[in-house]
């Protein structure tokens, strides 16, 4: 009987024995031992798993209330950008209104004037156009070439743009206007400026040459002549006998090269030979790449300057 034991069940029926051997017994025991094992260890990861679903939930609010704030920020910022894009457009929609008025109104004084409108100017150069004086005109047309730089004029031989030349027989841009004229005719500074230079250029092929730097990022050049009547550094006036026409240099006879440049760059020299007090808004709209608003404005201040000190002067 070592080997077994015995479970007693007891009713109202009465009472009822099982025998068991011992090796029944300790497997039952560890069948009860795995089932608590199992049932504790159940325990453990329902408890590991909670707190992670109560982990998860904590950063999906946490989650939730950072999107919701970054989402009321660019609403906000949406709103702000939408409220300032309202602002300029109507502040647009004012300039312009107030740009069309101004224009109209630039029309109506260039017309009044005698001024052609020129659409592709900017409107505070045409302003500053329309403003000037018949001094200022005179003022500018005195400093700026223009007019022809011959005495005598007998005519253009070679225009200003592509050609043959008359030596080379080579295709070449021609960069100025060609005046025909006898030896010895008369040769005239176009614009007040100071002699750059003068003397005989053999490379450049315009023999007897004169260069003229005058005011405001203007020059002059007159080439192939006989005979030069300046010298370098020389102040000369609008008028002054620079020269007499000739043939030095590269030359096929009797002629003047004449040039007109801004800021280094080669002007067609027509526009200027033109230009005068009768068509004096031509100039404006023919030659580009001359800041003439800002031209004006410098003639304006400094003709302005001297009467203020005629009147000085006068009161004195």
């Amino acid at each position: 009987m070592k080997n077994h034991f015995t479970i007693t069940i007891s009713d109202v029926h009465g009472s009822r024995h099982f025998s068991f051997k011992q090796f029944m017994r300790k497997f039952a025991l560890f069948v009860v031992l795995f089932i608590i094992l199992m049932l504790a260890s159940s325990a453990v990861i329902i408890w590991w798993l909670n707190q992670e679903i109560v982990e998860i939930d904590n950063n999906r609010v946490s989650a939730q209330a950072e999107y919701n704030e970054v989402l009321e920020k660019r609403e906000q910022a949406y709103f702000l950008l939408e409220k300032e894009k309202h602002k300029i457009q109507n502040e647009l929609d004012t300039k312009s209104k107030q740009i069309q008025f101004l224009d109209q109104t630039l029309k109506g004084l260039e017309d009044l004037i005698g001024v052609e409108p020129d659409e592709d100017a900017l409107v505070l150069d045409r302003v500053k156009i329309v403003q000037l004086t018949t001094l200022e005109k005179q003022v500018m047309l005195e400093d700026i070439p223009n007019d022809r730089p011959v005495k005598t004029y007998k005519g253009v031989s070679s225009g200003y743009g592509w050609r043959t030349h008359p030596v080379k027989a080579s295709r070449e841009f021609h960069r100025g206007i060609d005046y025909r004229g006898n030896y010895g005719d008369g040769v005239i500074a176009t614009a007040n400026g100071t002699i750059e230079y003068a003397g005989h250029h053999k490379k450049s092929g315009y023999g007897r040459l004169v260069i003229i730097s005058h005011d405001y990022g203007f020059k002059t050049l007159y080439g192939h002549m006989s005979k030069l009547h300046v010298k370098t550094g020389q102040v000369i006036r609008k008028g002054t006998l620079i020269g007499e026409i000739g043939s030095s240099g590269l030359s096929s006879g009797p002629h003047l090269h004449y040039e007109v440049s801004f800021v280094q760059r080669k002007l067609n020299p027509a526009p200027f030979i033109r230009w005068d007090l009768k068509n004096y808004d031509e100039i404006f709209k023919e030659v580009k790449g001359v800041p003439w608003g800002s031209l004006s404005q410098m003639i304006q201040e400094r003709v302005q300057r001297v009467e203020k000190q005629l009147l000085l002067r006068d009161v004195k």
